[in-house]
């Protein structure tokens, strides 16, 4: 019988078999049998998975007293990753039969077996919102990426085709951005940028999905708003951004920091995302030709300031 007394480390400990590993040594393969525990004792291990294309990928690193392998042992399922040592490492092995006696003998490990899962749980789903955050959001202005604007077009164009509702989207680029750039240096650039990226949203509504489409070129989303509502949320930006002290912007042909902006609507100006965003291109394009420090909504309209 186990001593009652100690925790599942130190009955590991006790009824393991010891062995060694060599740093750079694989313990378990990916998809292997759940066919034993184990008591990391002393050293690092790193928790891995592979990927589609072959490359390993280290998902987390574990230390001294972590025990593994005990969710394959239960459910009798191969191994959802890999194990290997970063580190020499000192380890207790102990077979999957023996440790479902032990649980049977000794149940309350199951609840101390629970907790950890769910501190894992927790710390993982920390992770990879932060992950996730980082893949959909621009790096330096902290909007997000052209490429989760698209997929979110995508999903509400499929929403507003089921309810009728109405989606904008408004296309702005930076007039005359090279210049500055030019005249005043990369990082002053890059604050501009930034600086933009805030005025932004801070005009937007909640929802609106405000992106960076590259270089200087921005897109945001308006759910639920018609042409003349993209309008005017469209020129309020522009006249924030020709308003605001921008460093060196008096420099600037237009005396100050401007942009062109495009507005399309669905489903008037297009039916699939792709094409709505040829349309904003393109009345932004007018809005260039125009003179710039406009934005342009219909190719019919009169440029407005």
């Amino acid at each position: 019988m186990s001593d009652p007394g100690k925790s599942l480390p130190q009955l590991l400990e006790q009824l393991g078999r010891e062995d060694r590993l060599g740093a750079g040594q694989t313990l378990w393969h990916e998809g292997g049998p759940g066919d034993e525990v184990i008591l990391l004792k002393e050293g690092v291990l790193e928790i891995t998975r592979e990927t589609s294309e072959g490359v390993t990928l280290v998902l987390r690193q574990v230390e001294a007293e972590a025990v593994l392998g005990e969710i394959a042992c239960l459910d009798g399922r191969d191994r959802s990753a890999g194990i290997r040592a970063s580190t020499e490492c000192r380890v207790y092995r102990y077979d999957a039969a023996s440790f479902r006696d032990l649980l049977h003998e000794r149940p309350a490990i199951l609840e101390d077996l629970l907790l950890d899962q769910v501190d894992r749980v927790r710390s993982l789903t920390g992770q990879v919102a932060r992950t996730h955050h980082r893949a959909i959001t621009d790096p330096l202005t902290k909007l997000y990426n052209i490429g989760f604007f698209n997929e979110r077009l995508g999903l509400e164009l499929a929403r507003a085709r089921q309810t009728g509702d109405l989606v904008s989207i408004v296309m702005f680029d930076l007039d005359h951005f090279k210049q500055y750039n030019d005249s005043h240096g990369h990082q002053v650039g890059n604050d501009a940028l930034v600086e933009l990226s805030r005025l932004m949203k801070d005009a937007g509504r909640r929802g609106d999905v405000v992106a960076r489409y590259g270089g200087e070129e921005f897109v945001i989303l308006l759910y639920g708003a018609n042409r003349e509502e993209a309008w005017r949320f469209a020129d309020q930006v522009r006249k924030r951004v020709s308003e605001a002290p921008f460093l060196g912007a008096e420099s600037q042909p237009l005396g100050s920091m401007t942009l062109s902006g495009g507005v399309a609507t669905f489903p008037d100006d297009a039916d699939d995302p792709e094409t709505l965003l040829v349309r904003a291109d393109a009345n932004l394009y007018l809005a260039k030709m125009a003179g710039r420090n406009r934005v342009i909504s219909d190719p019919s309209q009169t440029a407005q300031e």
